[in-house]
């Protein structure tokens, strides 16, 4: 059974400022039953960058299946969390 996710939701990825000041934020979400989805989210070139992967692993031990890279920016962060949103929905069926 797939956990419903508001990714927009407040307090959930921590706000611009986290990321500009090079913060790194990983997390995940449990489904009973199915594949935990994995993210890690934090800068790189001067832009925030996304990756996710699923599996009972951290990020240093798992194979990265996807990764995308938004602007540093309000629009950007947004734009990263429907790209989370997306990811989950593919990958947590």
């Amino acid at each position: 059974m797939k956990k419903e996710v508001d990714w927009h939701q407040r307090g959930l990825i921590p706000i611009l400022l986290y990321f500009q000041n090079g913060g790194t934020y990983t997390g995940s979400v449990g489904n009973r039953g199915g594949k935990e989805f994995r993210y890690r989210v934090g800068p790189a070139d001067g832009k925030i960058r996304a990756e996710v992967w699923y599996g009972p692993f951290c990020y240093e031990k798992s194979k990265i299946v996807r990764k995308a890279d938004f602007p540093m920016d309000e629009a950007g962060r947004s734009a990263m969390l429907d790209w989370l949103k997306a990811q989950y929905e593919a990958m947590v069926q």
